[in-house]
């Protein structure tokens, strides 16, 4: 993210790799855990279900919270637009010089 000719950040769209690393972590982690818990259950043991539930649970909005971190920067939406610094830049450089003119 280093500042184009004007100063504005210039956002890729990937995920970082911090990120996606922590999202693989959480995944593995998870989908390992609840495996585990699963082949290890025996037929009608709730506790051993309600484990499974949470750690499926737990896997998933974990997932969901890094994924959100991670593409933040994605739901700024007025920032995609071309050429719009220079709009509100030309813009506001108008209402300036006419407010300069006036007094």
């Amino acid at each position: 993210m280093l500042p184009q000719h004007g100063g504005v950040p210039n956002f890729n769209m990937r995920l970082s790799g911090p990120i996606l690393a922590a999202l693989a972590l959480v995944l593995i982690t998870g989908l390992l855990l609840s495996l585990s818990f699963y082949l290890n259950m025996n037929p009608g043991d709730l506790a051993a279900q309600n484990r499974l539930k949470l750690s499926i649970l737990v896997t998933l909005v974990l997932s969901i919270f890094i994924l959100l971190v991670g593409t933040g920067r994605w739901w700024h939406f007025h920032l995609w637009r071309r050429g719009n610094s220079q709009k509100h830049h030309q813009h506001r450089n108008k209402h300036n010089r006419s407010r300069h003119h006036h007094r």
